[in-house]
């Protein structure tokens, strides 16, 4: 007899496939006696969720644990603004299925939708809507709340590492031109050493 509830998931380019774990598994059990089934790689990529960074981790918690007291506490602001934040949050793990989730990631779509409201209040103001414009300032202020949690460098510092850097290059190569800066950067460590998103650096390093 075999255990059947032991499973190993065994893949290959085209799907995944769980079999009966078993010591003798080869020896004794014929390929119809397996519990075997097939999972198409669309599917899987679902499953799968990206590494993220301890920062992330505890950043989504927060989110998720203010939205809770949002909604017992009926402050709607504050709920459908956490909720536009996981939502967007939500739709960059999906596009990033493939990479990282970091504080860095978060920062970029915290400034996003900052900017995006920021929008909206001088559209209003040139429209004439005052009364739309204490909305979109309240519900920025919250975002900024959530971005200045992260751990991450202030654009004081990174405007500030980034002059050095820029120094550093050009004392080292007096004929480098700007337009190959970028390329001179090793984007695999910088964020980390900077404690900054690449988006942030590429804007100071510009």
């Amino acid at each position: 007899t075999y255990n059947s509830s032991k499973e190993v998931i065994v893949f290959n380019s085209l799907c995944w496939k769980r079999q009966v774990d078993h010591p003798q598994a080869s020896a004794r059990i014929r390929p119809e006696m397996l519990n075997i089934r097939f999972i198409p790689m669309p599917q899987l990529a679902r499953l799968v969720r990206p590494a993220s960074t301890a920062a992330y981790n505890t950043a989504m918690t927060t989110l998720k644990k203010d939205l809770k007291q949002a909604m017992i506490s009926k402050d709607d602001l504050k709920k459908n603004t956490i909720r536009g934040l996981l939502s967007a949050i939500k739709n960059k793990e999906i596009d990033n299925k493939d990479g990282d989730l970091d504080e860095f990631t978060l920062f970029d779509i915290y400034s996003k939708l900052i900017n995006q409201r920021k929008d909206s209040i001088k559209g209003f103001l040139e429209n004439g809507r005052e009364d739309l414009v204490s909305k979109e300032r309240q519900e920025s202020e919250l975002i900024e709340g959530y971005l200045n949690g992260l751990p991450i460098a202030s654009q004081e510092e990174i405007d500030s590492k980034a002059l050095q850097y820029l120094k550093k290059l050009k004392n080292a190569e007096p004929n480098l031109q700007m337009k190959q800066v970028f390329g001179k950067v090793d984007w695999n460590t910088i964020s980390a050493e900077w404690k900054a998103s690449p988006k942030s650096i590429k804007s100071s390093l510009a």
